[in-house]
């Protein structure tokens, strides 16, 4: 039978794979809800907050947007911020149908997120090594033309700046693509729980 402590410790195991510091603030503000009611409307506070998962999908799903907000600029975050949403999807009791239909269409997304970048930083890296062949082939040249050495010297250098920029286009897309995603997944998750009447307003 469902109780407080049976809550609480199924609400901690949901939540482990949070930070400590926002699972234990997530954890003291959950039983101070408990201690609000009054052990005698213990049975009443199970029944409005709802499953322990349910409870967790809130909690990660606001940490998974508040942490993109304040780390949106970091690549290793937003990955970290997608992976915490797609879990609040997941432990969410959204119906299976949905909660399917969202991972298609982010896993579409990402799909074609990773084939531009893909595009990107291939086409980096190949005008890249074209350029230092380039050079090599200049240098080579040196004895016989100075004039071709410039030329093929200049080219190559030219064809590096090009590759370079393109690979750090790649990244940066990388980086603004996983950031709108994850604020996308993560405000989605937020109104399919709103709709749902949880309190869990705190973590808002």
């Amino acid at each position: 039978m469902m109780n407080r402590i049976v809550f609480i410790e199924q609400l901690k195991k949901h939540l482990r794979r949070l930070p400590q510091d926002e699972m234990n603030e997530a954890v003291d503000y959950y039983e101070q809800y408990f201690d609000d009611a009054g052990e005698e409307n213990e049975q009443s506070v199970l029944a409005d907050l709802g499953s322990p998962a349910a409870v967790a999908s809130d909690v990660i799903a606001n940490f998974a947007v508040k942490a993109e907000r304040s780390t949106g600029k970091s690549a290793k975050g937003s990955l970290a911020t997608v992976w915490l949403v797609i879990l609040a999807v997941f432990a969410s009791p959204i119906a299976l149908p949905i909660a399917l239909a969202v991972a298609l269409i982010a896993f579409a997304v990402v799909l074609v997120i990773f084939s531009v970048i893909f595009a990107f930083g291939a086409s980096g890296f190949a005008v890249i090594v074209y350029g230092v062949g380039s050079v090599i082939v200049g240098a080579s040249l040196i004895a016989t033309s100075f004039a071709t050495t410039v030329l093929f010297v200049g080219f190559g250098l030219f064809s590096f700046g090009v590759g370079a920029a393109l690979l750090a286009s790649a990244v940066l897309l990388s980086v603004k693509s996983f950031n709108l995603l994850a604020k996308l997944l993560g405000r989605f998750i937020i109104r399919m729980r709103e709709r749902g009447g949880k309190k869990n307003e705190v973590f808002a």
